[in-house]
Formats: structure tokens, C-alpha cells, sequence
């Protein structure tokens, strides 16, 4: 038996329980083991680069580029916990620094180094699937070559955006391919290594809810212990000083005093809830992000809850509804209802109803949306406009929330009464059309296609963390027409896609002749 299965096995285990003289306790022991030591590699990877960067900043560079290195060479089935570990939990670190800056552009690069751990894992693994592509069966190379194709795409779109706005190519070509990078790292690690991935998410889920529910009782307690008051003060310095955005703020009920106070919003931030007069206060969690912490918690709960750990999965649903945010809500419940629906059939119908089922959702939020101005709405119609004025698309960094120097000081009211934004914002969709043009029927029509992948193997293996990868893939996709952090924040898209990846990774070294003629 091996030591750690994959997690696509977990109800079949405990139907039909271990074969006699396995030693499965010396076996779990082993699995949790390997989990705390991933977990430790992984924040020592995240913070010490934070640490040293107070001291020099070539020194942290260089630190977290070869330490990088080491521990994906050393221990590859770890990369998944340093990857997402480092993408969680950096934040903590910097706001544990930030006292020692007086303004936010002088952090900004402390934020990179995220990237770099995952971009030097990435490289590592890939390096390492190039030197024996032989050892893999069809089933992954075909994945490997098809996303590798869409990178090299987005990668034409970079270059040209280089031209234009070189910052913001760069944002946007991270946005976009770390879904993909961590989609192609973690399918390699899957296939070569028995992840325990239960007891890594179990463990993750557990540091998460720490952080949270500390947050939700004690905020100030929380952060004072993190230096939060001052990080969030150099964050929000700009906002600060926006007058319109104030007076605007004030005019919707929402007095802003203080940093915290733009966390404050209608519930589920939508204008359908505006009349009930319910203002709520949103959690930021560990990453200090509203809703990349939402998805997070949406997508740890819908697997651990598919995958045989209710318990956990329902102990964190409170943190989600604090987080106040529809989309995560949404991808939480549909996964996990669609999960339950499909494992009683025996046919495409699941499937299918869930893709009317989205339809009929956006086509509601489009219109209810469009009746009262709301903002990622427009945002949307500002992108398909950009995408009939110039169809082939306007390169990377052309449009998009992150490419607008002062967010905060976008003329909302002018957009409303015109009908749309003059470009793409507040929906990856948009932003993707508005991009990418026509090419972006390669990057959709990949995710769609490995969501296909998922649900064929699923009627043949009925494992539920297949159902829940072709599951979360359309639904997040369908949020991002109305959410840009729906694809474009590392929690996210890029999350679903690492998990999808480890299922299918873990399918084809359990099952590969089944996996191959499930492929297309």
C-alpha cells in the first residue's frame, strides 16, 4: 500500500478499508510527517526572503532563487505546500516588516518573491519532465504540450505589450500564466510522487482558520500582532487622500475614517442587497486580500467537504460568508452540490444541467447588472467593446483594473450613465477579450477542455475530486465574467487548477490505461 494516496481514493478506501498486514498506521504516520516537513520548508522559503530583504535585497533574491532550487530538486512532492504556502501566507511576513517602510512603493517588491519561488519551482519540475518526456504517458504529455501551446500564445501578447506599458504586460502576464504554471508543475508532481493530499489541505485549511477566526474575534488583536494597522496604512495611503471616493463612499452609507473602513460593504458587495441596509465588515485573512481569501477558503472547503472531511469544510463556511464576496459563495455551494447530483448518475445529465444552470446565472447577473449600473457589468461591456473596436486584441497590460495607475479614481458615475467603461475592468473575461482578442478561445477552450478531461475520467473512476475539478473549473470561469480576481489573483483560478492538476496527475499514476482513453 502506498504511504500517501491520492485523494480521488479516499471513499474508496474507506468503503473497502486496507488489505491486511499493510501497515497503514506506520503509513499515515509517514503521510503527516512528510506533510509538517513540507509545511516547513515552505514557510521558511516564504519568510526568510522577507527577512533578509531588510538587509539587502540581492541577498534575498538570490537566497530565495537557489533555496528554490534546492527544495525542488530535494524534495519535489513538497512543491505544491511551497508553492501555495508562499502565495497564502506572504503577506503576514511583509506587514510583520512593514514598520520599517514609510510608503507602500517601497514594499511593492517584497511582494515579488512569491513569484520567484513559484517561477524557480516551476522551472525545476518542468526541467526535470523535459529531460525523461518519455516517462510520461500520452494522457500527459497531451496536457503538458496543450498548455504549453497557450503560454507561448499569451507569451506573443507580452512581447508586444512590452512596447506599450511595460509594467503592466508584466502584471498581466504573471495574471495569466500562473493558472497555467501551476497547472503544469503541480500535473508533474502528481504523476511522479503519492501525494497526501487530504492532510496537506487539512493542515492548510487548519493555518487558515487560525489567522481567520482570530481576525473575526480579536481584529485588533490581530493586527497589532501583525503590524497590520500600518500595513494597511501604507496600502490604502492614496485612497486617503481621494476626496471624490470619500464623498462617494459617504453617499452610500459608508463613512471612511480609517483603512478598515473600506472593508466595510453591502452584503455580498452586490447592489441586489443595497435596500436590506446591511453593511458588514470583511475579512482580509492572512493574504490581506478580501476576496483572493474567499476563493481560497471556497475551493479548500469544496474539496475537503467532496472528499470526505464535512467537518472541516463546514467549521470554515462561517469565514466565507465574513468574507462577504457572491462569486466564492457560489463556486463553494455549486461545487459542492454538483459533486453530490453526479455521483448518483450514471450519465452527462449533471453536466449538463450545470452548464445551463451557469448560463441562466449570467445571463441573470448581466441583466439585473446592467438595470442598476453595476460596476463589473460595465466592466464587462467596456471589454466586448475594446474587442469589436480592435478584434485580434490590444496586447497585455492594455486595460485591465491593475493597468489603471489610481483605481480608486475612476469616474464610475460617468461609465454608469454611458453604459459601459471606455476599457476592460472588474471582469477577467473582459480583460482576456480586450487583451488577447480571438485568441482568447485558446486560453477558455483549455480550460474547457480539461474540464471535459475531468468529467469523462469521472464516470469512469467516479473518484468525487474529478467531479469537483470539472465542476470548479466552469464555474469559476463563469465568475470571471463578472470578477477580475476570479482568474487574475493566486488564489483563485490558479488554486483550482493546481488541485485539478494533482487529481489528474494522481489518475493517471493509479489508472493510466483508463486515463489514456479517456483523453480526447
Amino acid at each position: 500500500m502506498r504511504a500517501s494516496s491520492p485523494a480521488m481514493n479516499v471513499s474508496h478506501r474507506r468503503r473497502h478499508g486496507p488489505p491486511r498486514g499493510s501497515g497503514r498506521p506506520a503509513a499515515a504516520q509517514a503521510s503527516w510527517e512528510e506533510v509538517l516537513r513540507g509545511f516547513s520548508i515552505a514557510f521558511l522559503l516564504t519568510g526568510a526572503p522577507i527577512a533578509l530583504h531588510l538587509a539587502s535585497q540581492p541577498v534575498a533574491l538570490i537566497f530565495c532563487i537557489v533555496a528554490s532550487i534546492l527544495a525542488a530538486r530535494a524534495f519535489e512532492q513538497d512543491v505544491p505546500i511551497i508553492v501555495l504556502v508562499a502565495n497564502i501566507f506572504q503577506n503576514v511576513f511583509i506587514s510583520l516588516v512593514s514598520v520599517n517602510y514609510s510608503t507602500f512603493s517601497d514594499i511593492e517588491l517584497l511582494k515579488s518573491y512569491n513569484f520567484v519561488t513559484t517561477i524557480v519551482c516551476y522551472a525545476v519540475v518542468v526541467y526535470g519532465y523535459l529531460r525523461q518526456p518519455g516517462a510520461f504517458s500520452p494522457f500527459v504529455t497531451r496536457m503538458m504540450l496543450a498548455s504549453a501551446g497557450v503560454l507561448a500564445i499569451v507569451g506573443v501578447y507580452f512581447i508586444l505589450g512590452l512596447a506599450i506599458n511595460p509594467r503592466s504586460a508584466v502584471i498581466y502576464l504573471r495574471n495569466i500564466s500562473l493558472p497555467l504554471f501551476m497547472f503544469q508543475t503541480f500535473l508533474i508532481v502528481g504523476v511522479r510522487h503519492s501525494i497526501p493530499l487530504p492532510q496537506t489541505l487539512f493542515v492548510l485549511l487548519g493555518l487558515i482558520m487560525a489567522c481567520c477566526y482570530v481576525e473575526l474575534f480579536a481584529n485588533d488583536a490581530w493586527l497589532t500582532l501583525t503590524n497590520g494597522f500600518h500595513y494597511l496604512d501604507l496600502f490604502t495611503e492614496k485612497r486617503m487622500l481621494n476626496v471624490d471616493e470619500i464623498r462617494t463612499a459617504a453617499g452610500q452609507g459608508v463613512v471612511i475614517t480609517s483603512p478598515l473602513d473600506y472593508g466595510r460593504t453591502n452584503l455580498f458587495n452586490t447592489t441586489l442587497t443595497a435596500d436590506l441596509g446591511i453593511q458588514v465588515q470583511r475579512l482580509n485573512g492572512p493574504n490581506f486580500n478580501t476576496i483572493s481569501l474567499a476563493y481560497l477558503l471556497s475551493i479548500l472547503i469544496a474539496f475537503l467537504a467532496v472528499n470526505g472531511f464535512p467537518l472541516s469544510a463546514a467549521i470554515a463556511m462561517p469565514l466565507l460568508l465574513a468574507t462577504s464576496a457572491k462569486g466564492p459563495l457560489i463556486l463553494a455551494l455549486g461545487c459542492i452540490g454538483f459533486v453530490a447530483v453526479a455521483k448518483r448518475a450514471r450519465s452527462n445529465a449533471p453536466i449538463l444541467g450545470l452548464g445551463a444552470g451557469l448560463a441562466a446565472y449570467a445571463l441573470f447577473v448581466f441583466l439585473s447588472g446592467y438595470r442598476t449600473g453595476d460596476y463589473h457589468v460595465i466592466g464587462l461591456l467596456g471589454g466586448l467593446n475594446g474587442f469589436f473596436k480592435l478584434p485580434i486584441g490590444h496586447t497585455l497590460g492594455q486595460g485591465g483594473n491593475l493597468s489603471i495607475e489610481d483605481f480608486s479614481k475612476i469616474d464610475w458615475g460617468a461609465f454608469q450613465r454611458a453604459g459601459a467603461t471606455d476599457t476592460a475592468v472588474e471582469s477577467a473575461f473582459g480583460v482576456l477579450l480586450f487583451q488577447m482578442g480571438v485568441c482568447v478561445v485558446f486560453v477558455i477552450g483549455f480550460y474547457l477542455w480539461i474540464a471535459r478531461c475531468s468529467w469523462r475520467l469521472f464516470l469512469l473512476a467516479r473518484s468525487p475530486a474529478l467531479a469537483f475539478a470539472a465542476g470548479g473549473i466552469l464555474i469559476c470561469l463563469v465568475n470571471g465574467l463578472y470578477q477580475e480576481e476570479a482568474y487574475f489573483v493566486p488564489l483563485s483560478l490558479p488554486v483550482v487548477m493546481g488541485l485539478v492538476a494533482l487529481t489528474l496527475g494522481a489518475t493517471d499514476r493509479v489508472f493510466p490505461p483508463s486515463s489514456a482513453r479517456m483523453t480526447p
